[in-house]
């Protein structure tokens, strides 16, 4: 399996603004959001740019062919947030995203890089378990959500720190 990644190039942004798309809805959907909360391919395109603003963006390659992205923020104190990762879903559970993180901590290395934090919705346990077997092993902040919109309440328990929230 050859990965590899790439800060993004000029040709590969409106690949990438697909794939922020595809990962937008799929929070979206994993959080049963309405579908007038989806994301747009034009709004995806905004979102790009404010990345490159802000931070960097890698691309995932597999074989030279671009299967997903690292959206990645740099602070002081030689910090990182890893804000956002995906992977195409024809290309999941093969490895790639615990590949391509391997990749990713050996940039962070070189960066000089002393911590990388990242933020996960409890409902994503997928991410939750990728994060956990590629080293994210300290709890560092504990985010509280309060819904005005009742529709938007989950049913799901969970327990943390001996608190009991909704699992949003």
């Amino acid at each position: 399996m050859n990965i590899v990644i790439n800060e993004l190039a000029e040709d590969l942004f409106l690949i990438t603004v697909k794939m922020i798309t595809e990962l937008m809805n799929y929070h979206r959907k994993l959080n049963n959001a309405p579908k007038e909360y989806w994301q747009t391919d034009e709004q995806s395109e905004e979102t790009l740019k404010d990345w490159r603003e802000q931070g960097t963006v890698y691309n995932v390659f597999l074989d030279n062919e671009p299967v997903g992205f690292f959206y990645v923020r740099f602070g002081g104190q030689n910090v990182a947030w890893l804000e956002d990762l995906f992977i195409l879903e024809q290309y999941r559970g093969n490895g790639i995203g615990k590949f391509a993180m391997g990749k990713l901590d050996e940039l962070m290395v070189e960066k000089k890089v002393v911590a990388m934090f990242v933020d996960v919705i409890p409902r994503n346990t997928s991410a939750i378990k990728l994060y956990k077997e590629c080293g994210f092993d300290h709890l560092n902040l504990i985010q509280l959500r309060k819904n005005y919109d009742k529709k938007l309440d989950k049913n799901d328990n969970i327990e943390v720190l001996g608190f009991h929230f909704k699992k949003y």
